[in-house]
């Protein structure tokens, strides 16, 4: 039997946004429509990257898209191709979602590499993206004010025949030359990259000592994908580290890119095909109460494209309608660990919640309403091969009595399925989530009214 603990005296902060994901609602040229889903899950932000892969479709988000040449006048709105990633943003808006906007070019994974090359001129690229923000922020070449806040240079530049061919000295000079122009045009967004596949490499550090010494860095990104929350608790811990020993203490550490995976060489065969099962779900789920306390200001689940395929999450493409211009995703249930965070994340205050062994848990609490994101999820269950065995929970609230109590759970014969549940005990089965939510809680002794 395991014990969960629930203190709602002891405020601990504020839950926080790590419910974004990678890509916006309508995807797939616009076909496929998730709007209504990212509503329902108040996906905090939309991380601008790999849109409509491969290469943008020539249209999107990549600066090769938006300034398809590089020998034109940077100066003149007629050089800048925005139309389709105006659609595309307006939609994520539209859905209550924040853009987090990825300034660079998407994955080239196959033999020829077309965008991936350094720039010929690193000045004139950093004036391309701050006319990009001025179109979005300030109304230039016909543009918004969306106020989009913050602006990532490049992802991965450690991948030398995937996202950048040139060297890392040239990466960080880019960088350096870029966040200059940005922030001197643009004082009040914030810049930082670099996206970098894992906080611990050779260019992130490098990054961080630029950026002790000068080098605009509002946020520090990076990537880490894990078979494990203690995996990913590890990069989170690893990016602090580093923040910590160049003193960049307001420096934003963010984990915009992430999801299951055992080994890279083992992707397609095994670790993919868990993504959209609520084995990924309760890894989902288990990472972002693990996460929640450590210094993560903002995390992206890697990602919400249908066209991504099995590293889509959340989605799936809904079956082809016949003249449809636009159709419904279809569910999945990774999506309700999203849904499920959400719920604290409304409520605002996180609260003392105290679990044992492979059930991961966190609490928030508002107004004498308590949710708890609970998930049973064990890291020696590689691949998703066996099931461990069931466990049976029982709920301490310290101190306090509540009204009623409900639980919603995800595994493998339930969706988001309200169950029996007395407030004080439930049988958790291996490999799944659930949202526990506690009403009218008022202090008292222990147990339900």
């Amino acid at each position: 039997m395991k014990e969960i603990k629930l203190y709602p005296d002891k405020i601990k902060g504020k839950i926080k946004p790590l419910h974004g994901v990678g890509g916006g609602p309508l995807t797939g040229h616009f076909e496929n429509d998730a709007t209504e889903e990212f509503i329902a899950a108040g996906i905090p932000y939309s991380r601008l990257h790999d849109i409509e892969w491969p290469l943008g479709s020539g249209e999107f988000v990549d600066i090769h898209c938006i300034f398809p040449d590089f020998d034109k006048d940077e100066n003149d709105p007629a050089s800048y191709n925005f139309t389709f990633t105006d659609l595309y943003i307006k939609a994520i808006i539209a859905a209550g979602t924040k853009p987090f906007y990825r300034l660079g070019n998407s994955i080239e994974q196959w033999e020829v590499k077309r965008y991936i090359h350094p720039p010929k001129d690193f000045a004139k690229w950093g004036r391309i993206c701050s006319h990009i923000v001025a179109h979005y922020n300030e109304g230039w070449a016909d543009g918004f004010y969306f106020g989009i806040e913050y602006w990532e240079i490049w992802n991965e530049p450690e991948l030398k025949d995937q996202n950048f061919t040139g060297t890392d000295e040239e990466m960080l000079s880019l960088y350096d030359t870029a966040a200059r122009i940005l922030k001197a045009d643009h004082p009040n967004v914030k810049v930082g990259g670099l996206a970098t596949c894992s906080p611990g490499t050779p260019i992130a550090e490098e990054l961080l000592k630029m950026a002790a010494n000068g080098t605009p860095l509002d946020f520090f990104s990076w990537h880490g994908y894990s078979d494990s929350p203690e995996m990913s608790a590890f990069f989170a811990r690893q990016a602090d580290e580093l923040l910590t020993k160049y003193g960049l203490c307001n420096v934003e550490s963010i984990y915009d890119e992430w999801n299951y995976v055992v080994r890279w060489d083992e992707t397609i065969s095994s670790s993919i095909r868990l993504h959209k099962t609520a084995f990924c779900g309760a890894y989902i789920s288990a990472v972002l109460s693990t996460i929640q306390d450590l210094r993560v200001d903002k995390a992206m689940l890697y990602d919400a494209q249908v066209k991504i395929h099995n590293w889509c999450s959340p989605f799936s493409e809904a079956p082809t309608e016949r003249h449809a211009e636009r159709k419904k995703v279809t569910i999945e249930k990774p999506y309700y660990a999203l849904y499920n965070w959400n719920k604290l994340y409304v409520l605002g205050d996180e609260i003392e919640c105290i679990s044992d062994g492979k059930i991961y848990s966190a609490a928030a609490e508002k107004d004498g309403e308590i949710c708890v994101n609970l998930a049973y999820f064990s890291d020696e269950n590689k691949f998703g091969v066996g099931t461990p065995p069931d466990e049976e929970i029982t709920f301490t609230l310290d101190g306090y009595t509540f009204e009623s109590a409900e639980i919603f759970l995800t595994d493998s014969r339930h969706t988001n399925e309200k169950m029996p549940f007395d407030g004080k005990t439930f049988t958790l089965p291996g490999n799944s989530f659930a949202l526990v939510r506690f009403t009218g809680c008022r202090k008292g002794s222990i147990g339900a009214v």
